[in-house]
């Protein structure tokens, strides 16, 4: 049984283009997401990474969904655009396989040769060990971090490379946060963990709440799973997931 990650693309030139990659491992590692002609269903060579197949074109907006095959369970973890080296250039907002609805970008990216589009799910379940995760943009940059739940514990979530939210974002402003957790009745069902995903200063001092979208198909891309108010980022802040469910 695999899971799929579908993203839908649009264009400043009004043109649109579509990607899959039909079964992606789960975890937090991920894989790329290429072009796919969806067995000759489109007029579209597959198998081209994003940033080469629509090479010079402006993204304006997308969106993704995850898919099990013959299931209902796949959740997104994260979903993005990255540069040649591997940095979140943005997030690509999505949730399961009911999602249709193309949102504004974080901001318009012209793609070039060497950008690519990634993502990485996991089975939504009745469950406190599930991989939080948390997206954060500024305008200096965009950067994802992610940790595996323990029930009533703090777990920090940092990113792919270790760095903590405020080694990565420091002397950043955040413009929009997303978060994700995969549990079906909640990060919080049971009341012991905290209901959100959370950024503490050095002192522990809560500076941001970020309510995460859940697991299943029924996710969309809108509140809750987001938030806009701006939130400064120090180089010894952490973000943590303290599950109860």
């Amino acid at each position: 049984m695999s899971t799929a990650i579908t993203v839908f693309l649009r264009f400043a030139d009004g043109g649109v283009g579509y990607l899959q990659n039909a079964d992606v491992t789960a975890g937090s590692a991920g894989e790329e997401i290429k072009t796919s002609a969806a067995t000759n269903l489109l007029n579209q060579v597959a198998d081209v990474s994003g940033g080469q197949a629509f090479n010079n074109r402006v993204l304006t907006h997308a969106s993704a969904s995850v898919s099990t095959q013959n299931a209902t369970t796949g959740s997104p973890i994260w979903i993005a655009l990255k540069d040649a080296q591997g940095k979140v250039i943005i997030p690509i907002e999505g949730g399961g396989a009911t999602l249709g609805s193309m949102v504004p970008v974080y901001k318009p990216i012209r793609l070039t040769t060497g950008m690519t589009f990634s993502g990485a799910w996991q089975a939504a379940a009745d469950s406190g060990t599930l991989i939080a995760s948390l997206i954060v943009c500024s305008p200096q940059k965009c950067d994802y971090f992610f940790g595996t739940g323990v029930e009533t514990a703090a777990v920090e979530l940092v990113n792919a490379s270790g760095s903590s939210i405020g080694q990565s974002m420091q002397g950043a402003t955040s413009a929009v946060m997303y978060g994700y957790y995969a549990g079906n009745p909640g990060i919080n069902n049971q009341g012991a963990g905290v209901n959100a995903l959370w950024v503490t200063d050095a002192q522990g001092q809560a500076k941001a709440f970020i309510p995460p979208n859940g697991g299943g198909t029924y996710e969309t891309s809108s509140l809750p799973g987001k938030v806009t108010y701006p939130v400064s980022f120090s180089q010894n802040d952490p973000a943590f997931c303290g599950t109860d469910t």
